[in-house]
Order: structure tokens, then C-alpha cells, then sequence
């Protein structure tokens, strides 16, 4: 059965996800790289974004959007502000590369912004804030995304992309508060995640090509949409993600682009120790847990980012589990590239 599971380290899984883009021709760092970001997400409780995205990127790969030999630079750079072209390569060694010039700039001027641009899909945006909020920094980051598949507040014909959305402080101390969400309803890859896992979808997430509400997952692939969250509130940010991201990384709204791919992202740093003490920052931190945890019953209300550290630490111990959708998946694109995977079979 698709929704059968079966348990795996996050070390096999790496070692399983950098044979598989090596063989696409991704070199040796950026198969490492790539590989660690998609099983982190996997390892915080984000399949969606994890190594199932290596079937999203075998198709790139193939059809020549995705090129993976090619190396991420530093387009420009003046006072406080950078671009970096990925040369459509991996989209996760543009945005280390990015978040690394971010934090630079940010330390050297009290706030920075960067813009990624010629990028392929980034992953979870969440991972590169959280990066930001260990140097020190409150971090900002939106993109917009591809071919459009979400239908605006009062719609029902695709217009934008999922226009995903992060921002992320220092924490107490045990981890950072990283604020990190889809501008749809539900990021498409948990829908395609439930298509492969024979899941059905909770109603109101999708429309059908009609505009009915439907609960098959198939149906995003036969010209269905999403919905935006939080109605006209949800709609609006993806709009101005949309025109923001996308004329300032030139990827364009997903509706005007050229492309249908490729990620438009912006960075966004602040030095909060110009303001006030990591230290501060700690205290206030640890007091409002506290405040937080105590508003419900136990474990009903966390902070944000506290999911995610529960869930890596939960998954570290007892492994990362895959439906046999997902492995089936994973073995039919390692098959195409001739990578044998025992781990799986």
C-alpha cells in the first residue's frame, strides 16, 4: 500500500539523496549541500519540502531549467545591498550563498537586503531565516514561485504562485522563533505529498479545474488550484509577494513570467543588537515561553519554531518515516540515473 511506511536515519537519507543528484551532475559540494537541506526538512517535520523534491528537480533537470554543474555568484554588491545570480543552478547553494552575504552586510550596516535571481526552487525558506536568527539577526525572506497555481480571494482560475513567506527571531536560547508559511492554504507539496501517499485531502484546501471544491490530490495536477489562507488577508500578502519578488529578482508574478519556474527571492537582515542585547533577547524569550505554554493546556500552544525543534529532536532518535508512495517515487527517479538504492529495497 502507498500510505505503508518504513523508518530511516537522516544519515541514510543524505547519503541516499547526494548519490541521486550526483548522478544528475550536481558536484560533490553542491550534492552535499542540496542533500543536507532537503533531509533537514524532512528531519523538522517538513516532508514536503524534503527529498521527495528530488522527483520535482529529476523533471527540471531533464527539461533543462535546472542546470547542475552550475555554480551561484555574487552579481553585485553595493552598500547594503547584493544580488546573487544562481545560473539557474541548485537553488539551496544560491541562498547559503546569499544568506552568508546577508549576514555580512547586516553586521556592517545594521540591516541589509539581497535578492536571489536565475533560482531555482530555494526549499524551505524557513531553514535560511533561521540561519539569520543564530548570526544574530531578525530575518526576513519571501519568494515567489513558479507557474501560477493559486487562485486569488474571489477567484477561481490560477493566478499566483504559493509566494511562501519567513521571518524569524533569536530565541531563549534552545531555539530561534522562525515564523515559516505558505501563502496558500497548504504548500502544493503537501498536496502532491498526499497524491503519491494515497492520502485524501481535508475539504476546502482545493478547487477542481471547475472551481468545485474537491479533496482529490490529483486534481492540482489536472488544472486545480489552491486557495489562499486567511481569505482576502492571505491574498493580499501573496499578491504583493508576487509583484515584489518578482520585479525585484526579475523572475516576474508567476502569472506574467515567461519561465513557470524558478524562485524570486528576497532577503531581508536586521542587526537587532543595535537595538537591544542578544541577551535580552534570551530573557524576554524565556519569560514569554513561559506566558505562551501557560495559556492552554500542556503542549496545546507552542512558539513558533518550537514544532520544528520538538520534531528534529523526536525524529534524530527514531528516524525519518516514508510512505512506500514516496520510496517508490525516489526509486523510479534513482533508477533513471542508474543509482541503486538497497537502503530502499
Amino acid at each position: 500500500m502507498s500510505n505503508t511506511t518504513r523508518n530511516f536515519s537522516s544519515q541514510t537519507l543524505i547519503d541516499v539523496t547526494k548519490r541521486v543528484l550526483g548522478a544528475m551532475g550536481a558536484p560533490d559540494p553542491a550534492a552535499a549541500a542540496v542533500a543536507k537541506s532537503l533531509v533537514l526538512s524532512n528531519l523538522v517535520g517538513h516532508d514536503s519540502h524534503g527529498i521527495i523534491r528530488l522527483v520535482e528537480y529529476s523533471g527540471w533537470v531533464e527539461q533543462g531549467h535546472l542546470i547542475p554543474a552550475a555554480q551561484p555568484k555574487i552579481a553585485f554588491e553595493k552598500e547594503a545591498t547584493a544580488e546573487i545570480d544562481g545560473n539557474w543552478g541548485w537553488g539551496q547553494t544560491a541562498s547559503y550563498l546569499a544568506t552568508e552575504k546577508l549576514v555580512d552586510l547586516t553586521k556592517q550596516y545594521g540591516t541589509a537586503t539581497v535578492v536571489l535571481k536565475r533560482t531555482n526552487h530555494v526549499g524551505r525558506l524557513g531553514e535560511y531565516v533561521d540561519l539569520m536568527a543564530t548570526a544574530g539577526l531578525m530575518g526576513i525572506a519571501f519568494c515567489n514561485t513558479g507557474g501560477p497555481i493559486v487562485a486569488p480571494f474571489g477567484g477561481y482560475k490560477r493566478v499566483m504562485g504559493t509566494n511562501p513567506f519567513a521571518w524569524a527571531l533569536p530565541g531563549s536560547g534552545e531555539f530561534n522563533y522562525v515564523l515559516d508559511f505558505s501563502t496558500a492554504i497548504v504548500a502544493a507539496g503537501k498536496i502532491i505529498l498526499a497524491g503519491m501517499s494515497g492520502e485524501e485531502l481535508p475539504s476546502g484546501l482545493l478547487l477542481d479545474k471547475d472551481g468545485n471544491f474537491t479533496t482529490n490530490a490529483d486534481d492540482l495536477t489536472k488544472g486545480g488550484s489552491l486557495l489562499t489562507f486567511g481569505g482576502h488577508k492571505g491574498s493580499g500578502i501573496s499578491v504583493l509577494i508576487d509583484l515584489a519578488a518578482g520585479i525585484l529578482s526579475g523572475n516576474m508574478p508567476a502569472a506574467i513570467s515567461d519561465s513557470g519556474y524558478g524562485n524570486g527571492t528576497v532577503l531581508i537582515g536586521v542587526d537587532v543588537s543595535r537595538f537591544a542585547s542578544i541577551a535580552l533577547f534570551q530573557s524576554v524569550g524565556r519569560e514569554f515561553e513561559l506566558i505562551m505554554h501557560n495559556a492552554g493546556t500542556p503542549n496545546s500552544v507552542l512558539m513558533p519554531g518550537e514544532f520544528e525543534h520538538k520534531t528534529l529532536t523526536d525524529r534524530d532518535k527514531s528516524g525519518i518515516s516514508l510512505t512506500q508512495g514516496v520510496i517508490t517515487n525516489i526509486l523510479e527517479v534513482a533508477d533513471r540515473y542508474q543509482v541503486k538504492i538497497p537502503e530502499f529495497i
